[in-house]
């Protein structure tokens, strides 16, 4: 086996990604300081004017927003090419040994279909073709996709949803992801189900949910996300 480390596209099409994310932002922060008050996610439940620093403090929130997933992608492919790759001998060696699969047992996906269906589905999650993810997603979970893939699977159909404003569903999947006795996304999920909860305006969930993240993972980086959510609760 190579001991040579190869560049995996996708980790620089995220990170060309990022920095053209903030480019546009640097330029919407330029544009937004000689505009008009506008009013904010947050405060569109309310109804209540916000200042330009709130504004302007929105805006980079958003765009922190924005460069935590675009990491958690790459995080993710990263993380699918390494578990693919060791998986991917055990595969072909039990793809060989099945002269005939038993009518009425589903198929085992190759690691490739796999790889490629799942990378599928998060290039339609970023071009914000939400449907398509959905899509991909749900085709690999039902599939018989592996658990420490379908994790994912479910996680980023969620924020999928999330995109959509269909914040039910998305709720319902980021719950699927905090069942998984194992997973790394189950922070990530957490946190998401408190923002859907929000949006929805079920305050008292979105807290139950943000405080639960807080107490069940103190170690996550995404603590700190779920304090400033619940200071905005206030």
């Amino acid at each position: 086996m190579s001991h040579h480390r190869r560049r995996n596209p996708l980790m620089n099409s995220a990170a060309t990604m990022f920095r053209i994310v903030c480019v546009l932002g640097f330029a919407a922060l330029l544009c937004g300081c000689g505009t008009a008050p506008e009013t904010t996610s947050d405060t569109w439940e309310s109804g209540t004017p916000v200042s330009v620093t709130a504004r302007l403090e929105y805006r980079v929130d958003s765009l922190m927003n924005e460069n935590r997933r675009l990491n958690q992608q790459v995080e993710a492919l990263a993380t699918e090419n390494r578990n693919l790759t060791a998986r991917n001998a055990e595969l072909e060696t039990h793809i060989n040994e099945m002269t005939v699969a038993p009518k009425n047992e589903p198929t085992v996906p190759t690691s490739s279909n796999v790889a490629a269906g799942y990378e599928g589905a998060l290039a339609a999650y970023r071009s914000r073709n939400f449907d398509g993810a959905v899509e991909g997603f749900q085709a690999l979970l039902e599939g018989n996709v592996r658990e420490d893939l379908a994790d994912n699977c479910h996680y980023w159909t969620g924020e999928s949803y999330y995109g959509m404003r269909k914040y039910r569903e998305a709720i319902e999947h980021f719950r699927i992801v905090s069942d998984y006795k194992k997973s790394e996304k189950k922070d990530d999920a957490q946190l998401m189900l408190g923002n859907s909860m929000a949006a929805m305006g079920d305050k008292a969930g979105a807290r139950e949910a943000y405080n639960k993240l807080i107490s069940s993972y103190p170690a996550s980086p995404l603590v700190q996300k779920a304090k400033e959510k619940l200071a905005r609760l206030q």
